[in-house]
Order: structure tokens, then sequence, then C-alpha cells
């Protein structure tokens, strides 16, 4: 049996956040398409579908939207935390899976229960305290769980953009692009914010060797409160490749400085380092670091401020660096 829930709304000037996988459980975002669109003070759940992959009736299900402080769980595989709902609607019950009896191949068949095309109206959304946020759609059960009414979580799907909540922090200072280049045959990363360098790559320097992915992000080029500076060095030591790091730490920028592999070409710009728990101020948002783990004989990093793109590199081979509990490396202006 198909259900569908379908309330068309038109709205003018949303943010879209689009998602990203969640660990699924046996009810499930079956096709992983789940977004909200915000518009002021009330939000519009967007979800492709809500179906049932058990043999078991499910209890009444809930769709919740919660502020997290981090995108995942302490073991990376559970759930964000429930930190604050902001907004949430009620879909219904859902049917065990229904055996139709076998294919041509002889292979079962069953009748699938699921909820499809959900556009909500728009539902009033809260706000979380001052801070840096991950939104998190989460699809739960009533189960008689002793948190959150009785409910327990089936699904979830992290939107990908933070959300700065509160004042700027550090106070509004001119800020600088910093622009990413990728090296395809070396399969390497380079980010600037020296307009003299993006001119030359975008002009085709090295043979057009650099090209930009896309990808910037906001720094500032000299010193504000509460900012590290980040270091640069260029080495190559690891001939055909050269390559470069960026340190806002000072043991890490003291030690380079002392090894003859690498060269200090100064201060490339400033960033803000997280707090002990991996948080950006206000008026930040996180900065990641990926690791190449030396794939291509050289080393090489990726800085990026899409958590999406941080997972691809994991994928690929790649380490993340930044703090255990949030994987952010640094904090950069909005």
């Amino acid at each position: 049996m198909k259900r569908s829930i379908v309330v068309s709304v038109l709205l003018s000037a949303v943010c879209f956040f689009a998602t990203a996988p969640a660990i699924a459980a046996g009810v499930t975002f079956a096709h992983r398409a789940v977004s909200i669109a915000i518009d002021g003070g009330t939000v519009v759940f967007h979800i492709a579908n809500v179906e049932n992959d058990t043999k078991r009736d499910t209890g009444l299900l809930r769709i919740e939207l919660w502020a997290s402080s981090s995108p995942f769980g302490p073991d990376d595989v559970s759930a964000p935390p429930m930190d604050f709902k902001l907004a949430q609607f009620f879909l219904g019950t859902l049917q065990g899976e229904a055996f139709l009896g076998l294919d041509g191949a002889g292979k079962p068949m069953y009748a699938i229960d699921r909820f499809s095309n959900i556009v909500t109206q728009p539902l009033a959304i809260g706000s979380p305290p001052d801070g840096t946020w991950y939104y998190v759609v989460f699809l739960t059960e009533l189960s008689g769980a002793p948190s959150d009414d009785g409910f327990s979580v089936d699904d979830w799907a992290v939107m990908p953009n933070t959300v700065t909540v509160g004042n700027s922090s550090p106070p509004p200072q001119s800020v600088v692009t910093a622009v990413e280049y990728v090296n395809q045959l070396w399969g390497f990363y380079f980010v600037t914010a020296v307009p003299s360098e993006i001119d030359a790559l975008d002009s085709g320097a090295f043979d057009w060797a650099w090209q930009r992915t896309g990808e910037t992000f906001h720094v500032w080029p000299a010193f504000v409160d509460g900012s590290a500076p980040m270091c640069r060095f260029f080495s190559d030591a690891f001939a055909p490749r050269s390559t470069h790091v960026y340190t806002p730490f000072d043991a890490e920028c003291t030690s380079l400085k002392a090894n003859p592999a690498w060269t200090f070409e100064g201060i490339a710009f400033y960033v803000a380092l997280p707090d002990a728990n991996g948080r950006c101020a206000p008026g930040t948002v996180p900065l990641y670091r990926a690791y190449n783990n030396g794939i291509g004989g050289a080393p090489n990093h990726r800085f990026t401020i899409d958590f999406a793109t941080l997972q691809q590199m994991i994928a690929a081979g790649w380490s993340f660096e930044g703090n255990g509990n949030t994987e952010v490396f640094a904090c950069v202006p909005q």
C-alpha cells in the first residue's frame, strides 16, 4: 500500500539545505532525499519517502527538526545529539511488509508501506541559543522511550550547512576570500587568499595545472581579537611534486620551521580556533582539514567549510584532522 501526504506551498526567500546520509534503521528516509526550507520564523519539510522495511507495524511516527552541536554521535555512527528541538509534525503509522508471493525467478515479493512526497505546510520554528549549530531532521517513533516524549530515533538526515545564531563574534572585520584549486594530475589541493596568486593561477600559471574547484571560504587578512595566524610552508622535497602546509598551531608551526624540508613562506591569513568541544563562536563557521595520508608520494591537505566535501575526502582514503568531537579544524568568518 502506498500512501502520500502532499501539501504544496510556494515560499519566497527560502533557504534550502540538502541532506547528508545517515545510518539507516528499519524505518527509514528511503531515498535520502530530505530538505528543509526556512523562511523567517517558519520551516517547510520536503521528504521524498518514509518507508517501513520491517515486518512489524510501526508505532506513531514523527518528523522532528533539532539543532545539534555535532553532525554525528560520539562513536561517529550513532545519531547526533538532540540538543534543542525546533519543530515537529506527526506522520501516522506504517504497516509491516506483506508477502505477495514469488516472482518469475522464485524470489519473494513484498508490499512495502510508505509515506511519499511529503511537503508540509509552514510550521513555526524555534531558535536555539547563540552559537553555531547543525540542523538535523530526525524520523522518530513512539516506543515508550524515556526521553523525547516517549519517541525514539529510527533515522536522521544532517543538513550540510551550519547555522549561526546570535551576533557576530569576533566583531565584524574586513574579510577576504580564500580560493581553492586542484591539480588533477597529482590529486593535490592548494588554497590561497593572495590576489596576485589567484590572478596568476586563473591566468594559466604552471601550464594551467591548477584549476578552481569552485570552493571558497572567508578568512581574516589581519589579526582580529580571538584569531590565530595561519603559518604557510612550502616543500619541493617530494619531487616531482611540491606541496604546501598551513597550520594555526604554534607547536606545529615551530616544528616545521625547524625542519629543513620545509620553507616558511609567512602568515597566509588568520582564522579562529574552536573551543574545547569543537564548537565555533557565533559569526564563524567550521573549517575542516583533510589529510591525504601520503597518497601520491607526498603530503597534501584539503581545507573546506563543506562537511559533505570532508566526508567525500574521507571516503577517498583521506583522514580528517580536527577536533575529535566535531572534526572541526578551525573557524573562519561567515
